[in-house]
């Protein structure tokens, strides 16, 4: 079913004059009160997972709620993400509040507007929203901006055909979602047959991860990589990778770069070179990216860790899946302990002991891993195929309206 919109007068409106912005908080972590046995859902990013959102991993109390900058947000209000990982979008389905990631957009009663028309527009506009909010650091940005993002106003009978639309494409790519799931179950399903759950108990000898690595280094301090060293893109610039890069698993991302003076006087440490991966270190945790010989020269930012492995100790899927499956959730548990949003040092992460099993049994791991990759790869290629029609068939029509 296709929508042409091309002869509906389009009015765009900010999204202020349409919505109530309000942005969430965390209560303080070193309260127990605020958070032991509360019963008020608390949203964070991970939350949103689909359209409607009637659950939260974590709650807090009626205290934390009245002590912090969180707000009780009202069932039906739009959720928006516009810290780190931009742009996602949800409906609630449950009163709940949620963290500053988060912006609560409730809609006016004269807006015109309905929430599931409003939810796919902005979730169509992800990509652009990523490049407004794209940074050395996390990526993020201000309700100020949010408040002038332009939304499309047509008739509400218009609307609904568009949402009709859309679900049905959105089942489609939930079907295709849950493939993914599947293979990522399938995958870890694996892991443990072979390897154990290392979260349990070690099948195999265990050493410290620093013996695995052939260098892994944080970024430079964030004075170091100032906006106001960067030049445009040159035959002898280097690129500034961030966190976008590791989150969207995309290593041609990206517009920062440094001159050649500046990166031999001060940042040359830092250079990055083809297999090397890239982890994100604050705000989202423990994304990675396995750099390629396709990758620009450059270096990482304030926000990444490299890491570059010694592949004859150590495969890389194998490496990645006792990163998401047991070494970032220690991490992670670490830095909720110490009320932080970043990794340890890398000091510390070279110290965790992991299972090192026969190189042998790693690489028919990974000769397993690389045939579920061709599946899932269809599964992604048809997703985004379906995505891309989301917003070609629809949205795109806006511009050529207004």
């Amino acid at each position: 079913m296709q929508i042409c919109i091309c002869r509906v007068r389009v009015e765009y409106v900010k999204l202020e004059e349409i919505c109530t912005i309000v942005s969430g908080g965390t209560p303080s972590r070193s309260k127990p009160n605020y958070w032991n046995n509360g019963n008020i859902p608390w949203i964070k990013i991970k939350d949103m997972k689909s359209k409607y959102i009637d659950s939260a991993e974590e709650f807090i109390t009626e205290e934390g709620l009245n002590n912090s900058s969180t707000k009780m947000l009202k069932r039906d209000t739009i959720l928006y993400s516009i810290f780190a990982t931009l742009g996602e979008v949800g409906i609630l389905k449950i009163d709940a509040c949620t963290n500053q990631a988060i912006a609560g957009l409730s809609l006016k009663e004269d807006s015109n507007i309905l929430k599931e028309y409003l939810y796919y527009y902005l979730k169509s506009k992800k990509k652009d929203v990523n490049n407004l909010g794209r940074g050395v650091a996390q990526n993020n940005i201000n309700l100020s901006l949010l408040r002038k993002f332009k939304i499309p106003v047509i008739p509400l009978r218009q609307q609904k055909k568009i949402i009709e639309v859309l679900d049905n494409v959105s089942s489609t790519i939930n079907n295709y979602e849950r493939e993914l799931a599947l293979l990522d179950e399938l995958v870890k399903a694996r892991f443990v047959e072979m390897f154990g759950d290392p979260n349990i108990e070690f099948k195999y000898s265990s050493v410290k991860f620093n013996d695995l690595v052939a260098r892994m280094t944080k970024g430079p301090f964030g004075s170091d990589m100032k906006k106001d060293l960067f030049v445009p893109k040159g035959e002898d610039t280097y690129k500034v990778y961030i966190q976008i890069n590791a989150i969207q698993k995309n290593q041609s991302l990206g517009e920062y770069y440094i001159s050649k003076e500046y990166f031999d006087r001060k940042v040359s440490r830092f250079e990055l070179f083809p297999n090397d991966y890239i982890i994100t270190c604050d705000g989202t945790l423990g994304k990675y990216l396995k750099l390629d010989e396709n990758m620009e020269k450059g270096v990482i930012s304030p926000s990444l860790l490299r890491l570059t492995l010694q592949n004859d100790k150590i495969n890389d899927k194998y490496f990645e899946n006792i990163w998401d499956f047991y070494m970032l959730g220690l991490m992670k548990k670490e830095a909720r302990n110490a009320c932080l949003v970043h990794l340890p040092s890398a000091k510390k992460i070279g110290e965790i002991s992991i299972p090192v099993p026969p190189l042998e049994l790693q690489n028919q791991f990974a000769s397993f891993v690389q045939e579920i990759d061709k599946s899932r790869l269809l599964n992604i290629c048809l997703k985004s195929l379906v995505e891309s029609v989301l917003k070609i068939r629809i949205f795109s029509e806006y511009k050529k309206s207004s």
